[in-house]
This record gives C-alpha cells, structure tokens and sequence, in this order.
C-alpha cells in the first residue's frame, strides 16, 4: 500500500552552514578578503586609477582637510631653535610649509607630507617655524607656518637636488559605527609637488 512521498529535507552546504555560524566582525574580516582575493586577481588595488594634481611652490593646494602651500625645501646640519641637534654623517631635510586647517575638527600633521623616494629619509617631526616648538596637531581654522623634517644620510643628502612630495587628497568619514566617530582619512587622490633643494648657506 503507498502512503504519501516523504516531504524533501532541505540540505543546506557546508559552507552556508559555516556562514551562518559567523559572528559580525567576522563575517567583515570574511568579505573583506573575498575583495582582496577579488582584486588581486584583476591585477591588485595599485591598478585603481589615481587622480594626480600638480601643484608648485608658493601655490595652494587644497586637500579637504588643510589648505597647504609648500613653500621651500632645504638641506641643514642642526635645525635651529629645535632638538633637531646635529649629528655625524647626518643632515635634515627641512621643508616649510603653511598649513591651514579647514575642518571643524583638530587634524594630525604626522602623515601630512608624503616623501616619496629619498632612501633611508625617517621622519624627524613638525616644528613652528616662528618658534621652533613642536606641534603633533593643528586645531580647526588655524593657521601655521611649519617645518616638516627627515633625517637623511650626508650620502643621499648630496645627491637631493629637489625632493617630490604628495599630499594626499582627505575625506571625513565614518569609520566605527558602533562608536559614532568620524575621522580624516586618504582617498586614492593626491596633488603632487616637486621642491627644489637647497643646502644650508
């Protein structure tokens, strides 16, 4: 005698199994790497299409946090008025530059000039110029005049007839949801400038 036909059990994969057991966090860190893995394949992030604006001494240029202008770049033994003290086989590389700060919020000046291409250049710090202090922040609707110093080696220091700095491009977005808070960070654009260098006179 037949009955009715067993009703279909559904059978889900492993891997929707696997899924389904992921907290949130991980399941971010999950398909963060599938973009990656995802990426690479087309060739890695470095293929993104950057905007590139160039920009001279003197000039400003905006970056959506600051208004920068690069003004001179110079190549010195001490940096005076600063603990910047001189040291054997080693020359700073000073590049002054006015900072204004556009935002509404206190912005970092660490990471404000990208170096590019000076072997062996570590970053040394921000100075004021008018007095040498240092500064790690400049807060909103401020105005500095600042030197950003590299120590460099005397070796590569004679070689620097001009130095190409970015200034990456800024949005103010949100980065923790579950903490509200909102921060300054790099896009993929970024104005471009290339300095002349001087030494010490």
């Amino acid at each position: 005698m037949e009955g009715q036909p067993p009703a279909p059990v559904e059978r889900t994969s492993r891997w929707s199994q696997w899924f389904a057991r992921l907290t949130a966090p991980q399941t971010r860190r999950v398909a963060l790497l599938l973009v990656l893995v995802a990426t690479a394949a087309f060739g890695g992030l470095d293929t993104v299409n950057k905007q590139v604006t160039p920009f001279k001494p003197g000039e400003d240029f905006n970056d959506g946090e600051y208004t920068v202008t690069v003004d001179r770049a110079r190549l010195v033994d001490d940096l005076t008025g600063t603990y910047g003290r001189p040291e054997p086989g080693k020359k700073y590389l000073a590049v002054v530059t006015i900072l204004r700060n556009d935002g509404t919020v206190p912005g970092r000046l660490r990471d404000q000039l990208d170096l590019r291409d000076v072997k062996g250049a570590e970053f040394f710090g921000a100075f004021r110029y008018r007095d040498g202090s240092a500064i790690q922040n400049l807060g909103p609707g401020l105005t500095e005049e600042l030197v950003f110093s590299w120590q460099v080696s005397d070796s590569v220091a004679q070689s620097l007839d001009s130095v190409t700095i970015r200034v990456w491009k800024k949005t103010y977005t949100q980065l923790k949801v579950t903490y509200g808070g909102k921060e300054w960070i790099d896009t993929d654009n970024y104005g471009q400038i290339v300095v002349p260098v001087k030494e010490q006179a």
